[in-house]
C-alpha cells in the first residue's frame, strides 16, 4: 500500500534529522557507509510539503477552463 504525503514527509524529516545528529556517514567494522543524500532529502521535503499544504487545502483549484 502506497504511503500518504505526510508519512513521506515524517520519515524525510526523520531522516534529515538523523543525518543532522549522527552525521553523514558511519563505520561498521572495516565498511564505510553513508546515508542518504542531505540536499535531495531537502529537496524532497519541500516537494512534500507543498503537497501536504495543497491536500489539506483542498486540491488543485481551477477558476475557468477554456476548451480549446
Amino acid at each position: 500500500m502506497a504511503k500518504s504525503v505526510e508519512e513521506q514527509l515524517e520519515e524525510t524529516l526523520n531522516s534529515i534529522s538523523a543525518i543532522e545528529q549522527k552525521g553523514q556517514r558511519y563505520t561498521i567494522k572495516d565498511r564505510e557507509l553513508w546515508r542518504a543524500d542531505l540536499r535531495q532529502l531537502d529537496q524532497r521535503a519541500q516537494r512534500l510539503e507543498k503537497q501536504a499544504a495543497r491536500a489539506k487545502a483542498g486540491g488543485i483549484k481551477s477558476q475557468r477552463v477554456i476548451p480549446l
